[in-house]
């Protein structure tokens, strides 16, 4: 796997210059359009996986996303291994190092959707001028994601881009839905897409989604307020389980041997793990938001 990684990195440098495999890979790294909702448990983890490394910005495809998570997990691993020479801290070890890229990719992602969530109703105010001023919409995005900054220019310039190719404008708007999962940017889509087929006053319309968009942030900032105290309990309890099992390895160094060694300590443990992650999970779900 990491003979794999370097050789398409390699790959990716040395034809870096060559324009038509620069526009395959960047569509390699678009998420995939779907005009039918994920069921499975596979598929939306795929959907997931796609739409936040696409978010993080890293410019990277899925199959690099993929094989960086088993390089990682494979070395860290294989380093504990042949450390320990102990299946169940290999075990622990993979299982923690999935979790942090995973961690780290969310984090990325979520940074960067808070800042195009902050920078779209500045953009929607700009669009909602430049149609007033008289220009069509497809050249308003033009020029909205020239003056915007990342991520929201570069978004909106591929949108014009893909409008500029001969893809419909139905089509455009919810390719821009799936990759930039927000309700702002649905609302949006579809307020686009009703208008191209019905008409309407497109600019007043722009205009009242910005503010409603502002109201959206509002509130989301009044919760995070009135649950801090909660989201603060809930990361000292997540961080105590993880700190206590390193205080037992490093200063009580007999109880960690003897929970190690003891076939009922072991099970303990793989089921501390999943029961604390399973936990986070529970508490992130508690703490979300779908306003």
């Amino acid at each position: 796997s990491g003979c794999r990684a370097g050789l398409l990195g390699l790959r990716d440098l040395f034809s870096g210059r060559n324009r038509d495999t620069a526009l395959k890979r960047e569509l390699r790294r678009l998420p995939k359009v779907r005009d039918v909702e994920p069921t499975s448990l596979m598929e939306r983890f795929d959907v997931w996986f796609e739409q936040t490394l696409y978010m993080t910005g890293l410019n990277m495809t899925p199959l690099e996303g993929v094989l960086l998570t088993t390089l990682v997990t494979l070395a860290g691993g294989g380093t504990m291994f042949l450390a320990t020479e102990n299946e169940l801290f290999t075990l622990l070890t993979t299982m923690v190092l999935v979790t942090l890229v995973f961690i780290t990719l969310v984090i990325v992602a979520r940074r960067r959707t808070a800042k195009f969530e902050q920078q779209f109703p500045m953009a929607l105010d700009l669009l909602a001028r430049a149609v007033r001023a008289g220009e069509s919409f497809d050249q308003s995005l033009v020029l909205v994601g020239e003056a915007s900054e990342e991520p929201v220019g570069s978004e909106l310039k591929r949108c014009a881009k893909q409008l500029e190719l001969g893809l419909s404008m139905q089509n455009c708007m919810q390719g821009m839905a799936q990759r930039v999962n927000l309700m702002d940017v649905r609302i949006f889509a579809n307020a686009v897409a009703v208008h191209r087929e019905s008409g309407g006053n497109l600019s007043m319309t722009l205009e009242r989604l910005a503010e409603v968009v502002r109201d959206r942030q509002s509130y989301h900032r009044q919760l995070r307020s009135v649950t801090g105290a909660g989201r603060l309990s809930s990361m000292l309890i997540t961080a105590l389980g993880p700190i206590l099992f390193v205080y037992l390895f490093v200063f009580q160094n007999e109880y960690g041997r003897r929970l190690i060694e003891d076939p009922m300590g072991k099970w303990m443990l793989v089921i501390a793990v999943i029961c604390q992650l399973t936990g986070i999970v529970w508490v992130l779900r508690l703490l979300k938001s779908d306003f």
